[in-house]
């Protein structure tokens, strides 16, 4: 392609220039007879006006004899008639010419084998109305067209060679950063993501593109990063509970127990069972959770009967830790629009990490209630708490604080990451309030209700 458009480029030059040349050469011709024209009409008034007499045909003749070109030089009356030069020999020519040349006229011919260009022009000459005949060679210009044309043929295939070489050489140095980069992002894989695309010192689309791909691979190398130790501590959990069901029922085949052993023993499995279970359900939602989104199914649902089922849901298992738990609801429904399954969901994670970290003979309250700008639930309980400096990141998707080193039953670290991502998805805000070894507060604040909802809770609120 390149050598392509270098090709056109060239020979559109060539065939203009050579054109412009053309023109050039052919109109100083044609000035140069209209040059003549007026010295002929100077000479003719200066023999009138030292008494020469019509036809003029001596002081013509010396005209033609001192003049250049002067064989090319006729004269003819309005009839048609020769004027000069009397002898017959000018008709050769003469008789090619223009014939009606009111206005000054050019033609190309060849006489005796030779280029040439004719002017005819009626002029007034001693008060007779006369055509008269000027012609000049063309063939110095046309020699000068064909050295032109020779050298642009001759230079043509050598420009068009040189050019080529010069442009190889020239895409390759300006290239030679996108090959370093190629070469450097090839040398990339998941072992040496910290290796960065060198940056070209030219300010261009190369430039930017080599930033742009290094914030990329940053980007990816922290995610590799995060879901590389992610992924390392839960494997450890998963084991872990494999090997406690392992190693309780190989004891349980090896030893005879009571029958309250082996319900001991079994209640075990059946807790490292669920702990693993939990764990990937909730590996599963965290990886569905960039496109789950997009399935969010929205309703018009009562977060009161949300509220008694959830807590009803985990009642037994806050009572066999020895927890109380309550809830707290309006007199009246109080309805928003959501995904009922996401939100029990959401629910369930709050109150099972409250039941995770509230010590024996612990409580926890789920408060259900309305203010203007929307629905407030608040999970608060009265467990181990968390520091200020976990609470700005326990929220983040791959975060885990250092629970496992309490005495208390440790999480995945998942919970709360999916947590946040369902209120996202339903553009509520979860924030948590916590004191060390005092207890937690999650509050979930939905959006504004709809009209029919606001109405609704007004009322209610104008009732009490």
């Amino acid at each position: 392609m390149y050598l392509i458009v270098t090709f056109v480029g060239l020979l559109l030059f060539s065939v203009l220039s050579y054109a412009a040349l053309r023109y050039a050469l052919l109109e100083s011709k044609r000035t140069h007879l209209e040059g003549r024209e007026e010295r002929l009409l100077t000479f003719v008034a200066e023999a009138t006006s030292k008494g020469a007499r019509w036809p003029l045909t001596e002081p013509l003749r010396n005209y033609a004899l001192v003049t250049h070109e002067g064989n090319l030089f006729a004269m003819r009356d309005l009839k048609g008639s020769l004027l000069f030069p009397v002898a017959a020999a000018g008709e050769d020519w003469v008789s090619q010419a223009p014939i009606n040349c009111m206005q000054t006229a050019f033609s190309f011919e060849r006489l005796g084998g030779e280029p040439t260009l004719i002017m005819c022009h009626r002029i007034s000459m001693d008060g007779r109305w006369v055509r008269v005949y000027l012609g000049g060679s063309l063939e110095e210009e046309f020699s000068i067209l064909k050295r032109y044309r020779d050298a642009l043929l001759l230079l043509m295939p050598g420009l068009l060679m040189l050019s080529s070489v010069a442009g190889y050489f020239l895409s390759r140095h300006a290239l030679k950063p996108v090959d370093r980069m190629t070469q450097t992002a090839m040398s990339i894989g998941i072992n040496n993501l910290s290796a960065r695309l060198p940056v070209p010192n030219a300010k261009d689309e190369i430039q930017q593109l080599a930033v742009a791909w290094n914030h990329l691979l940053g980007r990816v190398e922290g995610a590799i990063s995060r879901l590389s130790q992610f992924s390392a501590d839960v494997s450890h959990d998963l084991r872990t509970s494999i090997t406690v069901i392992l190693a309780t029922a190989q004891l349980s085949l090896t030893q005879h127990h009571s029958e309250e052993e082996y319900r001991a023993d079994f209640s075990r499995v059946v807790a490292e069972c669920m702990t693993a279970s939990s764990l990937l359900d909730a590996l599963l939602s965290l990886a569905r959770s960039d496109t789950f989104i997009q399935e969010v199914a929205f309703k018009r649902i009562d977060l009161c009967e949300m509220v008694v089922s959830g807590c009803r849901r985990l009642e037994d298992m806050a009572e066999s830790r020895g927890l109380m738990l309550d809830w707290y609801l309006p007199e009246r429904p109080v309805y928003i629009e959501g995904d009922e399954l996401l939100l029990q969901r959401l629910l369930g994670i709050l109150i099972d990490n409250s039941i995770k970290f509230t010590p024996a003979e612990g409580e926890i309250r789920v408060e259900l209630s309305i203010q203007n700008s929307g629905a407030i639930i608040v999970v608060k309980d009265t467990g181990i708490g968390i520091s200020k400096d976990i609470c700005d990141q326990v929220f983040n998707r791959f975060y885990q604080a250092d629970l496992r080193e309490r005495k208390t039953q440790a999480g995945s670290g998942l919970g709360l990451a999916i947590a946040r991502w369902i209120a996202d998805a339903h553009r509520a805000e979860l924030t948590v309030n916590s004191t060390p070894m005092k207890g937690s507060a999650f509050q979930i604040r939905f959006p504004v209700a709809t009209s029919e909802v606001l109405t609704e809770n007004r009322e209610l609120y104008a009732n009490r």
